[in-house]
């Protein structure tokens, strides 16, 4: 039988897996009575079902076996979670079939099915193909069937860039209240991911810089793995009085953390978005008219207006956002600088000489002379 308990305030489960002994495995999730819910009612159980299903395998050709066995390779994986939950969905796709059955067509239909963004499909087929990986180690195949799907990864992106316009984002912060209100600044005026602004603790916030240190996803908070991947953004004046609105909050409350609940950090961007389509940000998008659309849209509108402003460079906008270089910026946002170039003076000399009327001539020994007059 399994049992709970907390360890730094993140919930554990003990189990004893098929070999008789005895399994830690971390949920993510905060010690809460409310988690402790969830993990006695719906995680336990999950649990539970797959060891019986382990102990109850028969036949060796059948999809399940590998996949079960295929989960026992994450199982100390700190988002072990994640993967049951995407593996208990493959196995109902292909569930009770000889698994040498199982043909490439078959596998190039069931991924374009999928209506999900890159980064999930590839989650699941990751999985997926490691569940055949499975049963070459146990010699009941000789090769992946994924070798021949050379382009499963080139899927189109699920369509949730779309910025808002200046009135939307106006409207938004004058109506939304609360912590929605301070979150949905600190996503316009600084373009940091939902997860990153659930991270922010006050001695994060300088004079004139946020310090981008930590991100919290289902009650996991994660940091950077070196001091370098810290990631320093202009906290600009516009922002200014919306942080000094949450701090002193945080500080009545005695929380290192801008969004807290009784001092404790948040689970994750549903405790304050909610789940669609009636959770609070859905339900404020409604209420002012406003097309429905991912709450990230907040960080993909700060990115076109920097893009837009002409004050910084492509690379520092890069850097402002947590990107490595400037190649997701152009490949995601290209459409919203069409054009921008044409914009440039027609007197600008790109070569520095300044705005001039002249014209550049060669010399016998091949130097060039500028003759120019200043422009009034």
């Amino acid at each position: 039988m399994a049992s709970i308990y907390a360890r730094n305030n993140i919930l554990q489960i003990k189990y004893k897996n098929s070999d008789g002994a005895w399994t830690r495995k971390s949920t993510g999730m905060e010690d809460t009575p409310e988690n402790r819910v969830m993990v006695r009612n719906e995680l336990i159980p999950a649990l539970e079902d797959a060891l019986t299903a382990k102990e109850s395998v028969v036949s060796p050709e059948l999809f399940e076996t590998y996949a079960l066995m295929y989960l026992r390779t994450v199982e100390r994986h700190k988002t072990y979670w994640e993967y049951h939950a995407r593996v208990e969905k493959i196995i109902e796709y292909f569930k009770g079939r000889d698994i040498r059955e199982i043909q490439v067509s078959e596998l190039r239909v069931w991924i374009s099915h999928f209506e999900c963004s890159t980064k999930t499909l590839r989650a699941y087929i990751g999985n997926c193909k490691g569940i055949f990986d499975m049963a070459i180690q146990e010699e009941l195949m000789v090769k992946n069937p994924f070798i021949h799907i050379k382009n499963y990864g080139v899927k189109k992106e699920a369509t949730d860039i779309e910025p808002f316009s200046k009135e939307e984002v106006i409207k938004l912060l004058n109506h939304a209240t609360g912590d929605m209100r301070i979150f949905l600044a600190i996503g316009f005026y600084a373009g940091l991911r939902a997860g990153e602004i659930l991270g922010l603790q006050i001695a994060d916030i300088e004079d004139d810089v946020i310090f981008v240190k930590r991100g919290i996803s289902k009650g996991v908070v994660s940091t950077p793995k070196t001091e370098h991947s810290v990631r320093r953004v202009p906290l600009f004046d516009v922002l200014r009085p919306y942080l000094d609105e949450q701090i002193r909050k945080s500080k009545i409350a005695k929380s290192l953390w801008l969004f807290h609940d009784n001092g404790k950090h948040l689970y994750g961007v549903d405790t304050l978005r909610g789940k669609k389509p009636y959770g609070a940000w859905y339900k404020l998008l409604k209420e002012l008219y406003i097309n429905q659309r991912p709450i990230k849209n907040t960080r993909h509108t700060f990115i076109v207006a920097m893009l837009k402003s002409g004050e910084v460079s492509m690379l520092e906008i890069a850097q402002m956002v947590g990107h490595t270089n400037t190649k997701m910026i152009i490949e995601h946002y290209a459409k919203y600088i069409n054009g921008e170039q044409l914009k440039i003076s027609r007197s600008f000399n790109p070569f520095g000489f300044g705005h001039t009327s002249g014209h550049i001539e060669g010399n016998a020994t091949g130097h060039t002379q500028v003759h120019s007059e200043k422009l009034a």
